[in-house]
């Protein structure tokens, strides 16, 4: 394949709109609150490590970094999310305009806009954003590797990889795609004889060598926790209608239609065509796709799971809306994505719809200051000096809410909490407030005992949406509690306190 121009850059509107849409996800990034998971991630680039219990690192130092900027805020903990999205867009456009032209590389941008799980994604800060960023990077410079044939492009998927896998472990999928994509692409093959190719697969490696090595003198429990997921012995073949529903409604349904159509037929011709450009979107994805199909026939496969995927069926899904002859189905498509995608902003920026409070994502970041400042006052009130925790959802969400104020400190699962310093056992040796799920409490301070010398009720309390309430916590004094240091030691149950 003849290269073609490097200078072309995507049109002055495309443009235009990307930097609008830009600061819309700015806007609402840092005008709401943070879910707990994102403010659990938070913690995480207050102190940057190599290793955390729960994934790999880049989102804590992505946080760090938003944090430098904007501050120990909402904005600063989200920045780089809109930012990743806006530079993915254009790695996207050169992608598609290399593979297909101008019109399918425009068309790409809007639908992979519109779709939720990227477009909503970019504003919750967690490891998916710099994943769904660096595997986008590296399907671009494959593109650029297969427009030009320069063997210089293998250092840059190498570090791509590298640092996809740095975001999510998942990124060893794409690794064995590249694979999949030089054994398949018959005109590809020629570069197992080059040397480049393995120099980019040891740059990938010396990369992620820092979580290997943290994992391996801290039990390998990151790996482990994640490895666990993928374990499982009933057959229950309809969370593989749930993953498919859900991923269909978070393209939105038009696109979405259009995109599993595209991406099954493209699979389908692999055999007899396996030069077609569509071929380098949908290669590099089929181990990471074969993986969630064969986990849903046991587990749920989690919503967000598939991000990854999203720039390559967006493209999948703009080349065949540009081959349907209908004038209407063109804007329909998009002006549908467009429309649910304003619904969804509006209802983040102000929930209305008329959705159960606990099963509406939107009200994830609602009422956690509040909550805080009535924890605040019963903690004042009854002469405790700090906020007790089992669960990493509240140490999150009260933390941020709490911050410089009180201490918020998780009794249970100390491991996930190894790259803090420890807390100040002065402090600890007050009483506590503590807080827990009303429905949980019970049970969770049984399995607490052996760290709580005393626990007293002292009332309930609820996260609320101006009346609307959430949910409720039960509310307790305890005294005598004893913070442990991380264990890190995959035969121990985490949650139980381990005295």
């Amino acid at each position: 394949m003849a290269p073609l121009p490097s200078s072309y850059t995507p049109p002055r509107t495309i443009l235009l709109f990307l930097v609008a849409l830009t600061m819309v996800r700015l806007a609402i990034a840092g005008g709401t609150g943070l879910v707990f998971d994102e403010a659990y991630y938070r913690l995480w680039g207050l102190f940057p490590a190599w290793g955390y219990f729960d994934h790999a690192p880049m989102v804590a130092w992505w946080v760090a970094l938003g944090h430098i900027v904007a501050g120990d805020t909402a904005l600063g903990t989200r920045l780089l999310g809109p930012v990743s999205i806006l530079i993915g867009s254009l790695l996207l456009w050169r992608m598609a305009f290399l593979l297909f032209g101008r019109p399918i590389a425009n068309r790409s941008v809007l639908i992979f806009n519109a779709m939720l799980l990227p477009s909503v994604g970019s504003l919750v800060m967690t490891p998916d954003v710099p994943s769904v960023f660096f595997w986008g990077a590296t399907l671009w410079a494959l593109a650029e590797l297969q427009a030009s044939q320069n063997a210089k492009w293998w250092l840059g998927i190498g570090t791509f990889v590298g640092l996809d896998l740095l975001s999510k472990y998942s990124g060893v999928f794409l690794g064995l795609g590249i694979v999949v994509w030089l054994v398949s692409d018959t005109t590809q093959r020629h570069w197992f004889k080059h040397p480049l190719p393995y120099l980019g697969a040891l740059i990938a490696i010396i990369l992620f060598a820092p979580v290997l090595f943290w994992n391996a003198t801290h039990d390998f429990v990151s790996f482990a926790k994640q490895l666990s997921r993928t374990q499982g012995e009933a057959f229950e073949p309809h969370f593989l209608l749930d993953l498919i529903g859900a991923q269909w409604l978070l393209m939105t349904p038009i696109i979405g239609a259009v995109a599993f159509y595209s991406f099954a037929r493209t699979v389908s011709k692999l055999i007899s065509s396996p030069s077609r450009p569509e071929f380098l979107l949908v290669a590099p994805s089929l181990p990471f796709v074969a993986y969630l199909l064969l986990h849903a026939l046991h587990d749920r496969v989690n919503a967000n799971w598939p991000a990854p995927l999203m720039p390559a069926f967006a493209m999948l899904a703009a080349v065949t809306v540009e081959k349907i002859p209908s004038r209407f189905f063109k804007p329909a498509a998009l002006a549908s994505g467009y429309a649910i995608l304003t619904l969804v902003f509006l209802e983040i920026i102000h929930p209305v719809l008329p959705i159960p409070a606990e099963s509406n994502p939107a009200m994830l970041s609602r009422g956690w200051s509040e909550l805080a400042e009535q924890l605040e006052d019963i903690a004042h009130e009854k002469g405790l000096a700090w906020i007790a925790t089992a669960s990493y959802e509240h140490t999150g969400g009260l933390s941020f809410a709490l911050k410089e104020r009180m201490n918020v400190i998780q009794i249970n699962e100390r491991l996930r909490y190894g790259f803090m310093p420890v807390p100040d056992p002065a402090l600890t040796a007050k009483p506590a407030l503590f807080i827990m799920w009303d429905h949980a409490a019970e049970g969770v301070l049984k399995a607490l005992a052996p760290c709580v010398g005393h626990a007293e009720k002292i009332g309930t309390v609820s996260r609320k949406f101006g009346e609307i309430i959430i949910e409720t916590f039960s509310i307790y004094q305890l005294s005598d509690v004893k913070i442990t240091p991380p264990i890190y030691d995959r035969t121990r149950d985490p949650s139980v306190c381990p005295l």
